[in-house]
């Protein structure tokens, strides 16, 4: 018997040359995806960065030309800073899976909760409109709901830490 037969299979019985071959084409395509996958995620990360950092240029020369009131124009500049954090988390959490990391619920929930915020101050700018009764009863009616998703979000955070730790060794 060859090596290649004398490869144990589970239990100890030789494994037969065609399964070997099998493995070795498996083993070798897993290979290959893996690699692929991981250019693919740098590719990702590089162009998230260039994402984040466009925003942050059009975010300046937007601020710079729009002739818009302070106000307006500072509650603009948050909007865009909180969709640099959307990036940025989401930029992290690829970096974290690049590291060997395991994909983790926590920026996704953080993710939610700058999202839900952002759409917030919109909803409050609106307000800030001369509008209908029926109108400002739809914006408040909005801003409740994402009031509450803030909410839920929040406490699945807490929720996602707490069973983090509570699961730890030793705790």
């Amino acid at each position: 018997m060859d090596d290649e037969t004398r490869a144990s299979a589970p239990g100890g019985r030789p494994r037969p040359p065609a399964r070997i071959a099998r493995s070795r084409l498996e083993s070798l395509l897993l290979r290959v995806l893996t690699r692929v996958e991981r250019a693919l995620l740098y590719v990702v990360a590089f162009i998230l960065l260039a994402i984040a950092g466009g925003v942050v240029v059009m975010m300046f020369v937007t601020a710079i030309q729009t002739p818009a009131s302070w106000g307006d124009t500072a509650i603009a500049l948050l909007e865009e800073l909180l969709l640099v954090l959307i990036v940025i988390e989401i930029f992290v959490t690829v970096q974290t899976h690049l590291e060997g990391g395991h994909l983790q619920v926590e920026p996704f929930i953080i993710i939610g909760v700058i999202a839900v915020v952002r759409h917030i101050l919109s909803v409050v700018v609106r307000l800030s409109v001369t509008m209908t009764p029926e109108q400002t009863r739809e914006e408040f009616t909005e801003l409740a709901a994402y009031a509450g998703v803030t909410f839920v979000l929040v406490a699945a955070l807490a929720l996602a830490r707490w069973s983090k730790r509570a699961s730890r060794p030793g705790s």
